[in-house]
């Protein structure tokens, strides 16, 4: 696999509260009545095809136009997250890997942050 974007958060929720929350994608962690993230009507919920408790979790493409793509998320004790955004070849283009590291920050750090009230 090819690695298309990786970055970096620091959270501030415990390590095994964030972890939990990636680990159901389709759940608010606050049972709030709705799941996050916030996806567009005709994407599907990720779904985890890998983990590794309170360490990494590693997600389906949750694009169904590219939908070969895994959105692995480790984790560190200090719930320092980075995510890591890669693909087989044949790669998207250009402007489509663009797009997608674009999602996964604001997924990381709009999505999450405000699932976890933080």
């Amino acid at each position: 696999m090819m690695v298309l974007g990786t970055g970096t958060a620091a959270l501030s929720p415990p390590v095994h509260f964030v972890w939990k929350t990636l680990m159901r994608p389709d759940l608010h962690p606050h049972n709030r009545g709705f799941s996050w993230p916030v996806m567009f009507e005709d994407q599907p919920v990720p779904r985890v095809v890998e983990s590794s408790e309170f360490d990494r979790v590693v997600w389906s493409s949750p694009w169904s136009t590219v939908p070969d793509i895994l959105l692995q998320f480790d984790l560190r004790p200090t719930t320092d997250l980075r995510w890591t955004l890669s693909a087989h070849a044949p790669l998207p283009s250009l402007q489509t890997i663009e797009w997608l590291r674009g999602q996964v920050r604001h997924l990381v750090n709009v999505d999450l942050r405000n699932a976890l009230g933080h």
